[in-house]
């Protein structure tokens, strides 16, 4: 309890066993405390330097009253913390001062196109968002991470961004894919945002990354195939309404979080496994289909066995041909892709 006093908990203890026997020989801090004599002397010294014990003739030690000594070590701390409460006041404004300098260096919002060329950038766009943004965000999260994060395992700051607006009182709306449910560490993460205040749906796929900022202006991956190409924003109001209808199309149409429906055919399938089940008959590549569910080829195989599982297959072959028996498929839905 004295920490902040400079007191760690071994100091602590051999003065409080002090002041039951004011005065004490010095052996009896290693005995009582199991210390080696090292330690205890280490310990003594300190006391000795708070002002806490006072030495004694013979190798005694006396402690002083706690309504002597700690006062002086309480004024100590107050003052330590005005001089800390100083420099984080002077850090933040700092700090303020090195937003607005941002801000102030940023494209001006006149700019009806900018490019935001490579990760750096398009990082550095996703931070302005963060800052800047008043009132609305909507957000198609296409596969792959969003234009600006390195590493698509790392989901960590693309959702500290969605809580961070969404306590700002941005209003976020954000349709993720239906395959988010096989990465345990997506679905943490989209419950945090959720616990946030942010509405979160789920679609089978998305065309690319796309940003709706206040319905002023987009922003949307460069290379849907390769975000680390980085990100286009535009500010005309064509490119605006384009992605505000796109974006309500498929919020309309996305199924609540943790909220999936089975597939309107009538087959206990996902509209996840549907989607997956359709690549697999069109003969996509275990990595074609890993990239439009943004997962490893490893959780795209772990799918598909679940697919053989729920129709009593082992192989994709045998997929096909029974999930047309049961009417899961039908020809309009093969080529589709």
């Amino acid at each position: 309890m004295l920490e902040c006093l400079g007191l760690d908990d071994r100091v602590e203890r051999a003065y409080r066993l002090l002041l039951e026997r004011p005065e004490s020989a010095a052996a009896l801090v290693t005995e009582r405390l199991g210390l080696t004599p090292e330690d205890a002397a280490a310990t003594l010294a300190r006391l000795h330097a708070l002002g806490l014990v006072e030495p004694l003739p013979d190798d005694r030690v006396r402690p002083v009253h706690p309504a002597i000594a700690l006062p002086p070590l309480l004024a100590r701390a107050r003052r330590e913390l005005r001089t800390e409460e100083q420099r984080l006041e002077l850090a933040a404004a700092a700090a303020e001062e090195l937003a607005a300098q941002v801000v102030q260096d940023a494209p001006p919002d006149s700019a009806e196109t900018q490019i935001n060329r490579g990760s750096a950038a398009a990082l550095r766009c996703l931070e302005h968002i963060t800052v800047t943004a008043t009132q609305r965000l909507d957000a198609l999260a296409a596969a792959g991470p969003a234009p600006g994060i390195t590493d698509p395992t790392d989901y960590t700051p693309i959702i500290r961004f969605a809580v961070r607006l969404a306590e700002r009182g941005v209003t976020l709306r954000v349709v993720m894919l239906d395959s988010i449910n096989y990465l345990a560490p997506l679905v943490e993460g989209a419950r945090r945002m959720r616990a946030a205040g942010v509405e979160i749906r789920t679609a089978p796929a998305l065309p690319v990354w796309t940003l709706v900022v206040d319905d002023e202006y987009v922003v949307s991956a460069l290379d849907p195939d390769d975000h680390t190409q980085g990100s286009l924003l535009v500010r005309t109001p064509g490119a605006v309404a384009a992605a505000s209808e796109l974006f309500e199309r498929y919020w309309l149409t996305a199924n609540p979080l943790d909220g999936e429906e089975p597939d309107r055919g009538g087959a206990p399938l996902t509209r996840a496994q549907k989607q997956l089940l359709v690549m697999v008959a069109n003969g996509s590549k275990d990595e074609t289909v890993a990239r439009r569910f943004s997962v490893s080829t490893r959780t795209v195989r772990r799918m598909i066995a679940d697919l053989y599982e729920l129709a009593d297959v082992s192989n994709r072959i045998q997929l096909v041909f029974r999930a047309a028996q049961l009417g899961w498929l039908d020809s309009s839905e093969l080529d589709r892709l």
